[in-house]
């Protein structure tokens, strides 16, 4: 396994207590600025959106990953004062280059719903959403321990919120079917599924009847892949596990990447750890444990960490065909 920590550098520390985990990313994009290395050349794995602006020919697609984006506590505010496009102005660029673009949405869109009793809570009103799609992003996870902060009504509301401004989801839904519906997207001729979960266990997990986060088991991984298979020409698992503020993934991290992989998935994309982690060749797929934060209001316990680990942030882009994984490289922070 190689990992991703040694490609990026720490962003630096903004005047105002307020970290915003992607708000130097732009440094990476100036034009005095050497082209970023590339990470690898040739595992395999696909992916694409219909939200396609740069679709090249003969099935060849690019997708843009990137981490948490958690638009609550004081980004709430910044964007009130400077517009719903304000976390990612400097970077939208990028994200709208790419065929597909792909975030982990860190939170419930709601104003209603009571918090959950955890220790953090993540809401955003949804006239925010826009802004995730003006910044281009396409698909968004779901699956994650945050999206269910404000209850049934919050994920109702993130579900309206996100269809209204056409960004397609999976991992959540208001039963268990609904979670673990693939989102489909098309670009350039190929069909992509994108399937979301978690295991993080302080969470609420949809039921037959009953609204949550699509849970993250080996057995429901891979007989999801399957189905999707059947839809589509890639499956691309988008998978919230591992353990805060580390910088390798655990046994059961791996346990259900490899299940995806070993299903049928070509690419799984991690989150959840708050930091980067690194990748491997696995089974004739690619696995990215953790791509860390990308916008986040970051506070004392991230602080907290020698070294800062969650204050590295990267858009990893990936170049795809029908055969799997052209090409990879990330674009780090500075």
């Amino acid at each position: 396994m190689v990992s991703l920590s040694n490609r990026a550098v720490p962003t630096a520390l903004l005047a105002r207590p307020l970290l915003i985990a992607l708000s130097l990313l732009a440094v990476a994009c100036s034009g005095d600025r050497a082209a970023p290395p590339q990470a690898a050349t040739s595992p395999p794995a696909a992916t694409s959106s219909e939200a396609s602006s740069t679709a090249t020919p003969d099935g060849v697609v690019t997708i843009a990953a990137v981490g948490d984006v958690m638009l609550a506590r004081d980004l709430v505010t910044l964007m009130d004062e400077h517009g719903a496009r304000y976390p990612f102005e400097r970077v939208a660029h990028l994200l709208r280059d790419a065929d597909i673009t792909v975030a982990n949405l860190e939170g419930a869109l709601t104003e209603r719903g009571a918090p959950a009793d955890k220790l953090y809570t993540f809401r955003t009103p949804p006239r925010f959403a826009r802004g995730l799609a003006e910044a281009g992003i396409d698909v968004v996870s779901l699956g994650n321990n945050h999206v269910a902060d404000f209850g049934p009504e919050g994920i109702e509301d993130t579900l309206a919120a996100l269809d209204a401004v056409g960004v397609r989801h999976a991992g959540a839904g208001m039963n268990e079917a609904l979670a673990r519906r693939p989102a489909m997207t098309e670009a350039d001729g190929l069909r992509v599924a994108f399937l979301s979960y978690t295991d993080v266990l302080e969470n609420t997990f949809a039921g037959p009847d009953a609204p949550g986060a699509a849970l993250a088991t080996s057995e429901a991984i891979a007989e999801d892949v399957m189905a999707a298979r059947a839809q589509a020409d890639v499956v691309i698992v988008l998978l919230h596990s591992g353990v805060e503020y580390t910088d390798a993934p655990q046994p059961a991290q791996q346990q259900l990447a490899r299940a995806a992989i070993d299903a049928g998935a070509l690419l799984v994309l991690g989150h959840h750890p708050h930091t980067l982690q690194g990748w491997e060749q696995y089974g004739g797929g690619l696995i990215v444990y953790s791509l860390g934060n990308f916008v986040f209001d970051l506070d004392a316990t991230d602080y907290a960490h020698p070294g800062l680990p969650s204050t590295l942030s990267a858009i990893l882009l990936v170049t795809l065909d029908r055969g799997g994984v052209v090409d990879f490289r990330l674009l780090p922070a500075a």
